[in-house]
């Protein structure tokens, strides 16, 4: 298709207001003056008041807006786009937000963010990012970095591969030898002479490393870890308005580094919080990941108009709904009876909480100019009632004298997420009642 010349430009302009232009020429202008004409016939408009419709945005011009103005997470915002105010309705949860960053400044880290993800629709509802006065300034948005090591949160990755691709379940026996949390090759041998059974189950709940690097090498196909690990978003850049840092996996070349790869017992394969929540939102959704977005809608203040709104999507489907089903049994073992039984104390002992499903997955490494890294990735969810489902990922880097572990952390987060949900039920219930009886 042809591009109109200035000078064709201007005379078409000048047809709309009844002016016929016989020698073209002599309004002709240059490529830099085109701006400027277009302006001018549209205040030509504006005096014959006829209405200039709005623009429209997609999905690339909101994150573009987003990353030029660095905006932090609240539930509104307002941009100024040439000449039109914008209003940005975001899917921030005021009372998660105000939270996560309230537990971030009483505990302290040396450095700390948090993802908190409706895994449903993919709207997220908290991003929290700390760095302690002293520490580096690494950047405002952590929750976007990939600077921190998976560490054995990657473990997710190999018990869906050992599942999907190895024909496993949570109670599937496997054996080990050594402990828990050491990787040696002396563990990894294929005939053992004295080990120790546990079910996949409770491997998964105390972070066994022999006993994932084990099933990489002798219960799963060749490369079917790295098919996993990409299944799950690793190597590959997360589509969300803001700029995210891919994770990536750690490249193996022997059997040792594949068991260090299934186990997480390395430095390389790295996790963005983002990404982690985004995992979990896949484990609790029966396989099926969103596209995460922070932007429900955006409103042109001149024109009272809408002129964006989100759209729910599935980004990827890592694992089918029965591996999913296997992997959330895995993922509730953790808080009941594993590494991160004592920070869910008090959610197991409050029977308000008893209806909902929860789980995930720790981790923890040591990586140079960060400290020892923290992880807890997981999901909250009722079963019946999927606007009562939250992922979330927690994040904490810390000396060798630690604050507060990111497990704790994340069961606050539930635990407030649950009991607000509760709530916003048991009113809604009583509004159906009342209107239902109608007035007395």
């Amino acid at each position: 298709m042809a591009v109109p010349t200035s000078e064709e430009m201007v005379s078409d302009q000048l047809k709309d207001f009844n002016v016929e232009v016989k020698d073209t020429s002599q309004c002709s202008a240059t490529k830099e003056d085109e701006k400027s004409i277009l302006s001018f016939f549209s205040f030509l408009r504006s005096e014959k008041n006829e209405e200039i419709p709005p623009r429209v945005y997609d999905f690339e011009s909101v994150s573009k807006l987003l990353n030029e103005h660095k905006l932090n997470p609240s539930p509104v915002h307002t941009i100024y786009d040439n000449n039109d105010t914008l209003t940005f309705k975001t899917s921030i949860d005021t009372a998660l937000q105000n939270y996560g960053t309230r537990l971030m400044q009483r505990y302290r880290p040396r450095y700390g963010a948090i993802v908190a993800i409706d895994p449903v629709t993919g709207r997220v509802l908290a991003l929290v990012s700390y760095t302690n006065e002293g520490e580096k300034d690494l950047g405002d948005h952590l929750y976007l970095s990939s600077i921190f090591p998976a560490a054995s949160v990657f473990k997710a990755v190999t018990a869906a591969a050992a599942i999907e691709n190895g024909g496993l379940t949570p109670l599937s026996r496997i054996v080990h030898t050594g402990r828990n949390h050491s990787l040696y090759r002396s563990q990894l041998a294929p005939q053992l002479s004295n080990f120790t059974e546990f079910t996949l189950r409770r491997a998964f709940a105390l972070s066994v490393n022999p006993a994932f690097g084990r099933l990489a090498l002798f219960k799963m196909d060749e490369g079917a870890l790295n098919e996993y690990g990409n299944r799950f978003g690793y190597n590959q850049t997360v589509p969300f308005e803001l700029s995210a840092e891919a994770s990536e996996m750690f490249p193996t070349d022997c059997d040792f580094t594949i068991a260090q790869l299934a186990s997480g017992y390395n430095r390389e394969t790295s996790l963005s919080p983002l990404l982690g929540a985004l995992m979990a939102s896949a484990i609790s959704e029966n396989g099926r990941m969103p596209y995460p977005t922070i932007v429900d809608s955006v409103v042109n203040v001149s024109s009272d108009s809408t002129v964006y709104h989100r759209e729910s999507k599935t980004w990827l489907n890592p694992v089918d709904s029965v591996t999913a089903f296997y992997l959330r049994d895995l993922m509730e073992s953790v808080p009941a009876s594993g590494t991160a039984r004592r920070s869910f104390r008090v959610i197991r002992q409050s029977p308000r909480f008893n209806v909902f499903q929860y789980g995930g997955k720790t981790g923890n490494m040591r990586k140079r100019g960060i400290g020892r890294t923290d992880w807890f990735v997981g999901f909250t969810r009722h079963p019946y009632n999927t606007d009562q489902r939250l992922a979330v990922a927690v994040v904490t880097t810390h000396t060798p004298y630690w604050t507060v572990q990111s497990s704790f952390i994340a069961s606050e987060l539930k635990r407030i997420f649950m009991r607000n949900a509760q709530e916003r039920q048991r009113e809604s219930e009583l509004e159906r009642e009342l209107i239902a009886t109608g007035p007395r």
